[in-house]
């Protein structure tokens, strides 16, 4: 669960890197779904259903729900037990095609966003 709760924390600070500014910087991730790719290939997708909830897809196939909100120009997610995770601030909000690389001490993880729920 906290290597869950690790990546659902990058995939959010992860899109906060693509496309151009809006006034609420998670627009973008409503109905849509970021999927994370780390260095040793393990994949966590995370679905935004609507603007207050979150489905994490875990690479052991578990499936973890939480929410999340906009808090001015930050993403901030809430799963299980684990305190809210806020990114840094945002200046390009994700939309659907969006991707990137975040690099981490851990190595680097790959992160896009794709229309709809896909899992």
């Amino acid at each position: 669960m906290k290597k869950t709760i690790f990546a659902a924390a990058l995939a959010v600070s992860a899109v906060a890197l693509a496309a151009p500014a809006t006034a609420d910087v998670g627009a973008g991730l409503v109905g849509n779904t970021v999927t994370l790719t780390a260095a040793d290939g393990a994949v966590t997708k995370i679905f935004y259903p609507d603007t207050s909830s979150i489905v994490v897809k875990a690479a052991d196939g578990s499936e973890i729900s939480g929410s999340w909100r906009v808090a001015d120009n930050t993403i901030c997610t809430t799963m299980g037990e684990a305190p809210e995770n806020c990114t840094a601030p945002i200046e390009d909000a994700p939309t659907v095609g969006g991707s990137g690389t975040i690099e981490g001490e851990q190595g680097n993880v790959n992160w896009s966003v794709t229309a709809g729920k896909d899992f």
